[in-house]
C-alpha cells in the first residue's frame, strides 16, 4: 500500500471531515455576501472579505486528502467503482443547478452579468472541461463551477495513475500534478485552457495527500496539543488576510493553512455532533446554490424592502439561514434523491447499492 499504518478512516475521522467541509461551505457563502453587497452598492472593494473564498482552497485540500484514503485502501484499485461513486456524487446535482441557470438566463437575461443561453456554453459546462469559449474565459454558466472542473480533474489524475503506478499510485498523482504546474511556470502559457490546468492552485490537491500520509502514520500515536496547535496556527494565517486578495501566491497564502487547519482538525474535531454533521451533508448543495439566495436577496429583497432597516449582522443572518433552508431542501430532494438513483442505475439497478458512504 502507498501508506503505512491503518488504511480505513475511524469514524471520529469522517465526522471531522464533515465539519470541515461545512466550514469550508460557510466561508465561501460569506465571502459572495460581502462581494456581492460590495459590488451591488458601490462600497470599499478593498473592504471584501477575501480569505472567505479560501474555503474553496479548503475544499480541495479535503478533496486530495478524501481520494488519498481511498486509494490507499487494502486490495486493488477499482477504477470503474472509483468512477461510478465520483459521477453519481457530484454530477447529477450540478447538472440540475446547470440546467436551471440555462433556462434563467434564457427567459430572464436581466438576472446574469456573465451567465448565458448560448448552447455551446452548456454543453461545455456539463462536460466540467474548462476549454475557452472565444472571449477567453473558460468558466462554466455556474460561477462557482470552475471549482468542479478542477475536481474532475483530479478524479482523472487519481483513475490513471492508481492504475499505472500500482502501490505507488499516491506519489504518481502527486507527481503528474507537480509535472503540470512546473510545466506551466516554466512556459507561461497564453491559451487560458492550458492556463487552467496548469495552475499552481492544483497543488492544493497534493498538499492534501500529504496530509493524509502525514495523518496516517502518525494517528495512533499520542500527540498531545499538536494538532489543536496547528489548527489554531491554520485559522491564525487565514485571519491576517481577511480582506488581503492572495493573487498568484493562492496556494501558498491560503492552501498551506487550509491543509494546517485539515490536519489539525483531524486530531482535534473527534466529537460527534449530529447538526454539524449534517451541515456538512448540505455543504455540496449549499455551495451550488447559495448564489442564488444572495442575490435573491441582495439584488431583488432589500432594494425592495426599503421601510424596513436592520443591522448589517441581521442581514448576514438571515441570508445564511436562508442559503442553509435552501440547501437542505435541496439536499433531501434533488442531490440524495438523484445521487442514489445514479448509483443504482450504474450499478445495473440493484436497490442495495445506492448508499454513497460519506468518505466516497
Amino acid at each position: 500500500m502507498s501508506a503505512a499504518g491503518p488504511s480505513s478512516a475511524s469514524s471520529e475521522t469522517l465526522y471531522s471531515v464533515q465539519y470541515l467541509r461545512a466550514a469550508a461551505a460557510f466561508a465561501v457563502l460569506l465571502y459572495h455576501v460581502s462581494a456581492s453587497s460590495q459590488d451591488t452598492w458601490g462600497l470599499d472593494p478593498d473592504r471584501i472579505d477575501q480569505v472567505g473564498a479560501a474555503g474553496v482552497d479548503l475544499f480541495f485540500v479535503i478533496s486530495g486528502f478524501v481520494m488519498a484514503m481511498i486509494v490507499a485502501r487494502p486490495g486493488d484499485f477499482d477504477g470503474r467503482e472509483f468512477w461510478i461513486r465520483r459521477i453519481a456524487r457530484v454530477v447529477p446535482a450540478y447538472w440540475v443547478i446547470t440546467l436551471a441557470v440555462f433556462v434563467l438566463a434564457w427567459a430572464m437575461p436581466q438576472l446574469f452579468k456573465a451567465s448565458t443561453s448560448d448552447l455551446q456554453a452548456l454543453l461545455i459546462s456539463l462536460s466540467f472541461v474548462a476549454l475557452d469559449h472565444g472571449d477567453g474565459n473558460t468558466g462554466p454558466l455556474l460561477l462557482v463551477g470552475w471549482t468542479l472542473n478542477y475536481e474532475m480533474f483530479f478524479y482523472g489524475v487519481i483513475a490513471l495513475t492508481a492504475g499505472i503506478f500500482g502501490d505507488r499510485r499516491l506519489i504518481g498523482a502527486s507527481g503528474v500534478i507537480i509535472a503540470l504546474v512546473a510545466v506551466g511556470q516554466w512556459i507561461r502559457p497564453v491559451n487560458q485552457t492550458l492556463l487552467f490546468y496548469t495552475d499552481p492552485i492544483l497543488l492544493e490537491f497534493v498538499l492534501g495527500i500529504l496530509v493524509f500520509k502525514t495523518w496516517n502514520q502518525t494517528r495512533e500515536t499520542r500527540q498531545g496539543l499538536a494538532p489543536l496547535a496547528v489548527l489554531v496556527a491554520g485559522c491564525v494565517l487565514l485571519f491576517l488576510q481577511w480582506e488581503r486578495p492572495v493573487g498568484d501566491m493562492r496556494m501558498l497564502f491560503w492552501g498551506v493553512p487550509a491543509a494546517a487547519i485539515l490536519y489539525g482538525g483531524l486530531g482535534t474535531l473527534t466529537f460527534r455532533n449530529a447538526f454539524l454533521a449534517r451541515l456538512g451533508d448540505w455543504s455540496y448543495a449549499l455551495y451550488l446554490t447559495h448564489i442564488f439566495v444572495i442575490s435573491l436577496y441582495i439584488k431583488h429583497i432589500i432594494s425592495r424592502v426599503t421601510f424596513i432597516e436592520l443591522p448589517w449582522p441581521v442581514h448576514y443572518l438571515i441570508m445564511v439561514v436562508s442559503a442553509c433552508a435552501v440547501a437542505a431542501v435541496f439536499y433531501m430532494c434533488v442531490e440524495r434523491p438523484l445521487s442514489r438513483s445514479a448509483l443504482r442505475k450504474m450499478r445495473g439497478g440493484d436497490p442495495a447499492a445506492s448508499a454513497i458512504p460519506k468518505s466516497a
